[in-house]
């Protein structure tokens, strides 16, 4: 049995991966994998893939899905979280014809237009029900569905997401559709995009996202807006961490401002929405899509589910808790946890952006930061 205790200060992160003398599991690396699975809609009239709304009009290619995995896991990387995109599968589905059950059938349907009138993602989902095969359905997966005609990405149903061929290769526009399908909702609520000069609800009155530490939001608001309306002064007189607030609402990739440049490491999510987003990996029909879960750790919010609203005071309690086969991470709210701390299985301990978090007795301690 190992032991190990370390003190690292400046850290960006650091992690333990404390294990027993036996060979490290599958999950080594010390992240919780979300598997992607990408399903290529082909052209009922010869099979061929979606095009780009380009001159050129390239076909759509794997290269552009791993970009975006890649754009995507560049941002999740940035917050210590742990959790990692796994493109499982690219798959290519459809018949010639696109009779009314064969997956072809929505190759030139732009889900986001509509959607709004006769509810086609309803009747898709149901003929993926009806015929999961057909569909190359995966309920260990997140499943990705590219078609030609939809402009952007969309998530509706439970369990699926279109996208469009010029958003094959957009992290961040897939990602949005990701962090709804984890339950995070837009930063000004259940709202659509709200413009300037009209007025009704979604654009004078924010919505709520459920989100602790997201500021007021509407689409139409820019930096300034957004201080007026959470502060009542201007962005240039607020001080350094209102700014912070500001700009994390802002930039961030559930929100709608859709600033300039648009790319997933410019973007950002929330501690809270990060919190959200776990939490949400633990409902039945989200777990299976991921290897590991995520205990939480607090000292000042004591409970006992290891959730991020209910967590253990104790970092033994954690451990106690994670399963034996490994891949689990124990993240720890800052303080200062006064308890020798044996680990006996494969585990990762992660500290929140928030603050360090020191483990141990007497002189020995263990200092775990994140940044």
């Amino acid at each position: 049995m190992k032991t190990i205790l370390l003190k690292m200060a400046f850290a960006f992160i650091l992690e333990f991966l404390l294990t027993t003398s036996s060979a490290y599991s599958a999950d080594e690396d010390g992240v919780i994998k979300i598997r992607l699975s990408y399903k290529i809609i082909l052209n009922p009239k010869n099979l061929s893939r979606p095009r780009l709304n380009t001159q050129v009009g390239e076909k759509v290619r794997d290269e552009m899905i791993q970009e975006a995995v890649d754009e995507m896991n560049a941002l999740m990387a940035s917050y210590w979280r742990g959790y990692r995109f796994e493109l499982d599968e690219i798959r290519e589905i459809g018949a010639l014809g696109g009779l009314d059950s064969d997956p072809s059938h929505w190759f030139d349907v732009d889900f986001i237009e509509a959607d709004k009138q006769n509810k086609l993602m309803s009747r898709m989902e149901a003929a993926i029900k009806a015929n999961p095969g057909q569909y190359a359905w995966r309920e260990d997966a997140v499943n990705i569905f590219i078609n030609q005609a939809t402009g952007g990405a969309k998530w509706k149903c439970r369990d699926m997401i279109v996208v469009g061929p010029d958003s094959v290769s957009a992290g961040w526009v897939q990602l949005h559709e990701i962090g709804h399908y984890f339950d995070l909702r837009h930063t000004q609520g259940d709202l659509g995009v709200a413009v300037h000069g009209q007025s009704g609800e979604g654009y004078t009155t924010p919505g709520d996202d459920k989100v602790v530490d997201t500021l007021k939001d509407l689409p139409c608001w820019n930096r300034d807006e957004i201080a007026m309306n959470n502060f009542s002064i201007k962005y240039e007189k607020l001080d350094p961490e209102q700014k912070e607030l500001v700009n994390e609402v802002a930039e961030n990739i559930m929100s709608y401002h859709f600033l300039k440049p648009i790319k997933t490491n410019l973007q950002r999510l929330t501690e809270g929405q990060l919190d959200r987003w776990t939490d949400t990996t633990l409902d039945f029909y989200r777990r299976k899509v991921r290897d590991g879960r995520t205990w939480f750790v607090d000292r000042q919010t004591p409970g006992n589910e290891g959730t991020s609203a209910y967590p253990y005071d104790s970092v033994n309690l954690a451990v106690a808790a994670a399963y034996d086969n490994g891949g689990d991470i124990i993240l720890l709210r800052p303080g200062e946890y006064h308890e020798a701390v044996t680990i006996s299985k494969p585990v990762t301990l992660r500290a929140t952006r928030k603050g360090p978090a020191t483990i141990g007795v007497s002189f020995v301690l263990a200092e775990i930061s994140a940044k």
